[in-house]
């Protein structure tokens, strides 16, 4: 692929390759010594193969999403040991992705790409758009646990999670189709057509619709995209360009003895959040000379959201909120015989407006930033990763009156190590700066005359880890801390954004993954997490919403050819309500739901059942305390989902 490199620089990516931790999520055949693929293009934003970096990884591929039976992204990355993943509204569409402790604002702490492309930038606090994810789409994700400042700034506080789709070079047929509880139906279609002189035109079509779990709770996602990838000397371009209405209906939370009394009724009968989403993308991969390529994409996107949402005692009237924005990503990427340095820039910049019953309510804002980082081999078993980032932003916020100008920059860098004493271990040290400056609607979400202007979130990462792979057998024991200044929060009681003075998280996580025989695999997987806020008012309390201790299993299981079974089964402790940062309420009991999956192939087909809570558990994900009272988000009990998926390639 990158021909112009030097054939020295390629033997040591091969020969790194093969001494990669394979991934911690079970890969087929059964737990085996085999190598990572060849690419991680989160090590250093770049497709180069073999990039070792200093942190936590997980490298969950297509075949795996497939075995998974998941429906959507939310449900397969309940799975991953080092995520805490809940669902308030009941559709996937906006379920917390928390990695490293952050409760409510978690989505902004965690920076979700697709394609290296940021889903939830710096325009919206409490969406991550995932279904703008076909699963069927995707060639793997590449989840990074621990901050991820330097080589991805804003956001990357917690981790981040890269979703790289496929680019079928043949002529590909898909068709899935689906049905399930709660009348829940889909349909997806996709193809892929070599052209001539090197192009590729890919096209999908997904849609589905649900009644959900709740009374008025309905929801409907229709999601139209293609793309065309063009091989070049030595590169390639690409342009890609997708449309999306995503309609759910949100029923409201339910205090504690409506909750008892009938756990799907809704509080709210006409609140509802519907989105039209347009995003077009280029992109190209060239080579300048042997030593150095170029890497760049520009991207727009336009969000057009009207909803209405009520508040007890307040009921809501028609709202919109619109946001458009350009991102520009160019960078350039060296090999000098076994190191690697990326230079880059990345510039947005973003125009939003709200409109509400208190008034307009907007902001303009633009984030520029340059960054450097170098991978330098040591020795045959040592490499150490250096980096910096330089970053700006300025906003031009007007909330119903006179505009005012709110402008900072930070500094941040990161050192750290992997050590290889053998092919089995795999050994890292990491320090990681971090930031995150407040979202666009964090400045603008004003409904009490909230002060204009939010201070930087700043923090400082320290990971640690130890990962053996060999002999059917893969463990990681992995241990971080987290230090921040000026944490971003929201506060439901006052309905304000905050700035806690100064919080921490120290946690530690553990997986194991065997093959027990040669049809049969296991693993096990825990996190701890100590999320406290360390200064000010509520110093000595949890985070909200961060349970204190999660674990996860599963057995997969494969008794004859074209047959698969598999059961996972997750544990969430206790966690305090959202915005109960006095740690006051009664929490969220703790719940365990297990899941079950039974995969049937047939030729050029696979069918598919699907039980999730399979023991009927009554919980609920997630909740929040306001000046109303305590509310309550329930969760599902037991559904069924029945699919099957017809797969030609030529």
């Amino acid at each position: 692929m990158f021909n112009t490199f030097s054939a020295r620089a390629l033997a040591t990516r091969a020969l790194l390759t093969q001494l990669v931790l394979t991934p911690l999520v079970p890969t087929r055949p059964a737990i085996a010594d085999t190598a990572l693929p060849p690419i991680m293009i989160s090590a250093t934003r770049s497709e180069l193969p073999g990039i070792d970096i200093p942190a936590a990884r997980t490298l969950i591929d297509a075949e795996q999403i497939a075995d998974s039976g998941a429906h959507d992204i939310s449900e397969l990355l309940h799975r991953t040991v080092g995520l805490h993943v809940s669902d308030g509204i009941g559709d996937g569409s906006s379920s917390r992705i928390d990695m490293r402790g952050f409760g409510s604002t978690a989505q902004s702490n965690v920076a979700v790409l697709i394609n290296g492309r940021k889903i939830n930038p710096a325009t919206d606090g409490a969406t991550l758009y995932l279904n703008s994810i076909d699963l069927d789409s995707i060639e793997r994700i590449e989840v990074i646990e621990g901050s991820a400042g330097t080589l991805y700034g804003n956001q990357a506080v917690g981790g981040l999670i890269n979703i790289v789709t496929r680019r079928p070079r043949t002529a590909t047929r898909e068709l899935s189709v689906g049905g399930g509880s709660y009348a829940a139906r889909a349909l997806s279609a996709s193809l892929s057509e070599p052209l001539a002189f090197g192009t590729v035109l890919q096209l999908n079509l997904h849609h589905d619709a649900s009644d959900n779990y709740r009374d008025h709770n309905a929801s409907r996602v229709t999601r139209i995209g293609g793309r065309i990838d063009v091989d070049h000397a030595g590169g390639a371009s690409y342009i890609d360009v997708e449309r999306l209405d995503d309609y759910v209906q949100t029923p409201g939370a339910l205090f504690a003895d409506e909750l008892a009394a009938d756990r799907r009724q809704a509080v709210f009968t006409d609140d509802f959040l519907d989105t039209v989403s347009t995003v077009v993308r280029v992109g190209t991969r060239t080579p300048l000379s042997a030593h150095w390529q170029f890497e760049g994409e520009l991207a727009w996107r336009d969000d057009a959201r009207d909803f209405v949402q009520s508040f007890r005692g307040f009921p809501g009237g028609l709202s919109t909120q619109d946001r458009e924005s350009v991102e520009l990503t160019p960078r350039l990427i060296a090999t000098f015989d076994d190191s690697v340095v990326t230079l880059g820039v990345d510039l947005l910049h973003t125009d939003y407006l709200l409109q509400t019953a208190f008034g307009p309510q907007g902001d303009e804002q633009d984030i520029a930033a340059a960054y450097a980082q170098l991978t330098q081999p040591l020795t045959p078993a040592l490499s150490v990763t250096a980096g910096v980032r330089h970053a700006r932003v300025d906003n031009a916020i007007n909330n119903s009156g006179s505009p005012v100008s709110v402008g900072d920059s930070v500094t941040v860098g990161s050192l750290g190590a992997v050590y290889r004493p053998d092919p089995a271990w795999r050994l890292f040290l990491r320090a990681d700066q971090n930031y995150r400056f407040a979202k666009v609607d964090e400045h603008t979400n004003v409904p009490f005359g909230q002060p204009v202007g939010l201070d930087t979130q700043r923090g400082i990462s320290y990971e640690t880890g130890a990962e053996y792979t060999g002999a059917g057998l893969r463990a990681s024991l992995r241990a971080y801390r987290l230090e921040l200044q000026d944490e971003i929060s929201f506060d439901a009681v006052t309905f304000t954004n905050v700035n806690l003075d100064r919080s921490r998280r120290r946690g530690v996580t553990l997986s194991l993954d065997t093959a027990l025989t040669r049809t049969l695999d296991a693993g096990v997987g825990y996190a701890f997490i100590d999320s406290e806020i360390t200064s000010g008012t509520h110093r000595g309390s949890q985070v909200p919403l961060v349970p204190r201790r999660r674990a996860t299993a599963y057995a997969e299981y494969r008794p004859a050819d074209g047959w698969l079974a598999r059961v996972d089964v997750e544990h969430v402790d206790r966690q305090f309500l959202g915005s109960d940062f006095a740690n006051a309420a009664p929490p969220l009991d703790a719940y365990t739901v297990v899941d079950l999956v039974v995969h049937r192939d047939i030729a050029a087909w696979r069918f598919t059942l699907k039980v999730n809570n399979l023991l009927d558990a009554r919980y609920s994900e997630t909740g929040a305390s306001s000046f109303a009272g305590d509310g309550y988000n329930p969760a599902p009990e037991r559904n069924l989902w029945l699919g099957a998926r017809y797969t030609v390639e030529d």
